[in-house]
């Protein structure tokens, strides 16, 4: 199979504008626009069967609006937008019933109904058939761990279990595709633990294709996943997150030492140097400047390099590698 069979969703430079609201419609509206705003601007993405692609990015930065175009709840105004071949404009309602959403909050669900009748009404709602229903109803709940609570009232529910009984939604009518809008926004770390193993699993199995948005950057990074990096509806980063890091990375180099006086030394002739270090104790932490390698920076301590008795390469922390990135990389 080549990689353009394996392509599940494909964007090409989509772009969304936001026009002003009309002075007429301005009383009726709660609330409205006075300028335009440019909500995606020339956004490339390919997630190919068996990839999970995370969306990151700021309150503001198009993740929501992304996603909404595809699964049809709004158009854009530039580019295209392709899931399994299909356009995400003139082929929404088809694009719906291969593609799981999966909403970030629980307002979807019907709190009063049990879990088998919240999925009865939105697998009805896609016009699934009765006897389909029947069939897909226990499986995706046994998929998400939820049987034993089939006929139990929502509002009974954990908020994990709520978010799994979103998750069983999603996969309701077999798709290719998920895209997942905040799935742990709302669930504790143990709960949000046993959901992203799940989702991790069913991409392994089934060769689905995941687009998601997290502001937890730890289960980005332990997803494995690519990462797209949004700002104001512009990318900053597409890519795998070990590329990231090795474009951005500058890791913290920990020297330990055998008494707090040789450390304060060693400090002292870094900073000599032009690197900013910190003395805890037996230990100095730095970090190299610009292309600067560790062998190097030992080479310029000269002597006092014979009294280091341990040297750790820390990684910087995802965290703090994307913000480097928002706030020094160019729009790409």
């Amino acid at each position: 199979m080549s990689d353009l069979d394996d392509e599940v969703i494909v964007l090409s430079g989509l772009a969304k504008l936001y026009e002003p609201t009309p002075r007429w419609m301005r009383v009726f509206a709660r609330s409205h626009l006075t300028e335009p705003v440019r909500a995606l601007d020339g956004v490339d993405l390919v997630v190919r069967a068996g990839e999970i692609c995370a969306i990151v990015g700021p309150n503001g930065a198009g993740k929501t609006t992304l996603f909404r175009i595809l699964v049809g709840l709004t158009t854009a105004t530039g580019g295209s937008g392709r899931v399994l071949g299909l356009d995400v404009e003139r082929d929404s309602e088809q694009i719906r019933q291969v593609v799981g959403w999966m909403p970030s909050e629980d307002r979807s669900l019907l709190m009063r109904a049990t879990c088998r009748e919240n999925l009865q009404l939105h697998g009805r709602l896609q016009g699934m058939p009765r006897g389909e229903l029947a069939e897909r109803i226990p499986a995706v709940l046994d998929t998400v761990n939820l049987t034993a609570q089939t006929d139990s009232v929502v509002a009974g529910l954990s908020a994990g279990m709520r978010a799994r009984l979103r998750l069983a939604r999603a996969l309701l009518p077999g798709p290719r595709a998920l895209i997942l809008d905040e799935p742990t926004g709302a669930v504790d770390p143990i709960a949000a633990h046993g959901l992203l193993t799940l989702i991790m699993d069913l991409v392994k199995q089934e060769r689905l294709a995941v687009l998601l948005s997290s502001h937890r950057l730890e289960e980005i990074e332990a997803l494995q996943s690519n990462a797209l990096l949004l700002d104001q509806g512009r990318v900053k980063y597409s890519g795998d997150l070990d590329s990231l890091r090795r474009e951005w990375d500058r890791s913290e180099m920990e020297l330990v030492l055998d008494d707090p006086h040789t450390a304060y030394q060693i400090a002292e002739k870094l900073h000599a140097h032009g690197v900013r270090a910190s003395v805890d104790d037996l230990t100095v932490r730095f970090r190299p400047e610009g292309d600067d390698r560790v062998g190097a920076v030992l080479a310029r301590l000269g002597p006092l390099a014979t009294a280091i008795r341990h040297v750790r390469e820390i990684p910087m922390p995802l965290r703090d590698l994307i913000a480097q990135v928002y706030e020094r990389g160019a729009d790409r």
